[in-house]
């Protein structure tokens, strides 16, 4: 696959944070695969924001490419203002309950889009709210498509500075989500037969405060070995996951190749112990 010249540097074989085009990845799950096997991951977690629609394909295509996937989701949740994202492996992606809470997300998801655009068209960066969509596709929308629209205009070089000038919390072109707290997406995925996981937990601002406010809902694991942490952070991270008992799981959070750094597919040192800790604790609840 044509990567547009990427430098690519060795791949670990399990990664079980990405993105297919079901949300706001550019790679159709089909897609995701073939590269996920280009690349030399052979363990991959697909976990697309507030949906489960591409697991289906890619688990088809898993078959082909010799690519075990792991279903999941990405919740999207706030607390007091600040993005805690919640992970759900091993979901049974046919579950009544999650695709009704998914549906209702969904379209959560396009008010805020639909007053985002708005709001950078008040402050003097109009982006067509038809071309957002457009660039969604059949997929869950969010703000990378609001990003990859900006670019299109010229209005920032690349996603990250989309985020960092407009789209980030706290710049010009922010909407906060609607509430759903974190301790309802914990509860979703154990309903649907999942392990639920804190994702990049640096971002939450409060790691103590958040493990301990989710403990009692029903978390099992924390995202410890991030794309984008260095090994401090990681080591860190794993002791904290180790004194609360949690499944230290991880991934490369990718999108697109090249998306940002330390974000490709693989990139992330996920041991392999890790998968077989996710079915142990589903099979405990069984």
């Amino acid at each position: 696959m044509d990567t547009g010249g990427v430098t690519r540097p060795p791949s670990h074989p399990v990664d079980l944070h990405t993105h297919s085009n079901a949300s706001d990845g550019v790679l159709t799950p089909a897609a995701l695969i073939a590269y996920a096997a280009e690349r030399g991951v052979r363990v991959l977690g697909l976990t697309d924001h507030d949906t489960v629609s591409g697991i289906a394909e890619a688990t088809a295509a898993g078959a082909r490419h010799g690519v075990e996937v792991i279903p999941g989701v990405e919740l999207s949740t706030q607390v007091d203002g600040r993005e805690v994202h919640i992970l759900g492996y091993l979901v049974d992606s046919d579950d009544a309950a999650l695709i009704s809470c998914l549906g209702e997300l969904a379209a959560r998801r396009r008010t805020r889009i639909e007053r985002m655009v708005a709001r950078l068209g008040e402050i003097g960066v109009p982006v067509s709210l038809a071309r957002v969509f457009a660039l969604s596709g059949q997929g869950s929308v969010g703000r990378p498509h609001v990003a990859r629209a900006m670019i299109e205009h010229g209005y920032v070089a690349d996603v990250s500075e989309a985020f960092d000038h407009y789209l980030g919390m706290g710049r010009p072109g922010y909407v906060p989500r609607d509430p759903f707290p974190p301790e309802e997406a914990v509860g979703l995925v154990r309903h649907a037969g999942g392990v639920p996981v804190l994702a990049h937990p640096v971002t939450t601002g409060d790691i103590e405060g958040t493990i301990a406010r989710l403990l009692p809902a029903g978390l099992l694991g924390l995202e410890v070995y991030y794309g984008e942490y260095d090994d401090e952070m990681r080591n860190g991270l794993r002791a904290t996951a180790d004194r609360h008992s949690l499944i230290p799981t991880g991934g490369s959070d990718f999108h697109a190749p090249g998306f940002k750094p330390g974000r490709d597919m693989g990139q992330a040192p996920v041991p392999q112990e890790t998968v077989a800790l996710l079915r142990a604790a589903t099979r405990r609840r069984t």
